[in-house]
């Protein structure tokens, strides 16, 4: 039996049996009772923000940041206050960008309304307060939505239902890089990268057949206006099955490319993301992909 069809048809028999409804988050918390009885080094949002600091973060940077506050084990402090702190330290010429897509719904998205004023976030607690934080923008992108305040924000979150896919030139996540944007990942596990990698398949797709194969599919999306209007847009989308393996990517790498750190038990990362997505595209025009499903290897590159 194949990965895909045992997480499809066994696993929610499994989670039945046991009375799990999420295995994911109980893991999290068991991981968490645990690791607090080996991590004891209490930290506040100040700690937190000297290790972004020393990292690169400073006044006027656009930082985006993918976190798992369930990682923050000895955090002392709220979700609120380390966003404060962190816009204190952006000043009104920084940008603070964090990933804010909806729930996948159960049904697809083919009926589904994506509301952007109240469609909560499942990309973990500290992006859902991020959502809600006075002055935030949201991007109208269904799949990939993101949220954003300051000097950057309109430019960020202005265009990304227009292309061709959700991770192309027009999207928020080409656009950081373009603006040199730091990625930090919070208590996210190492091989974890972030949403901007995707920008890989979603330009290269022009220039090779490997990287076509990952949009296939025209899938309409809908979004409710401030009218209570509806309105639609079309993204290619693939559906084949991907499996990545971040190595083959990170070896590559220097620390011009991305740094960590750590404070307590949770691991700080940052990528550079305009030196790193330069090198992932040099890579990926040579056939070198994170991905080893779908495979490269019967593909022919130029320059490999």
């Amino acid at each position: 039996m194949g990965t895909a069809i045992f997480f499809r048809d066994v696993m929610p028999i499994i989670k039945k049996f046991i009375g799990i409804k999420d295995i994911s988050l109980w893991r999290k918390r068991w991981n968490k009772r645990i690791g607090k009885l080996i991590y004891h080094t209490k930290y506040d949002a100040d700690s937190l923000i000297e290790k972004m600091k020393e990292l690169g973060m400073k006044e006027g940077s656009v930082v985006c940041i993918h976190a798992s506050m369930m990682q923050f084990y000895n955090y002392i402090g709220s979700a609120e206050e380390l966003i404060d702190k962190i816009l204190s330290v952006l000043g009104p010429e920084g940008t603070l960008m964090m990933p804010a897509f909806p729930p996948k719904p159960k049904g697809g998205y083919d009926k589904y309304v994506f509301n952007p004023n109240t469609d909560k976030t499942a990309a973990g607690h500290l992006a859902e307060v991020f959502r809600n934080y006075p002055g935030v923008k949201r991007s109208l992108n269904v799949h990939h939505s993101v949220c954003a305040i300051g000097k950057y924000a309109d430019y960020l979150t202005k265009d990304h239902t227009n292309g061709v896919n959700c991770w192309d030139e027009t999207s928020p996540w080409f656009r950081i890089c373009e603006l040199n944007g730091l990625v930090f990942n919070l208590g996210l596990p190492r091989s974890y990268m972030g949403t901007f990698h995707h920008c890989v398949e979603g330009i290269l797709y022009k220039e090779h057949p490997y990287w076509a194969q990952f949009f296939t599919k025209k899938q309409k999306y809908s979004y409710r206006l401030p009218d209570n209007t509806v309105s639609t847009y079309y993204n290619m989308e693939g559906e084949l099955i991907r499996k990545t393996r971040k190595k083959q990517i990170f070896r590559h790498f220097t620390s011009s490319h991305w740094r960590i750190t750590r404070i307590s038990n949770l691991e700080i990362k940052v990528f550079y993301s305009r030196r790193a997505l330069d090198k992932m595209l040099e890579l990926g025009r040579k056939g070198i992909s994170a991905y080893y499903i779908p495979s490269p290897k019967n593909f022919e590159f130029n320059g490999k």
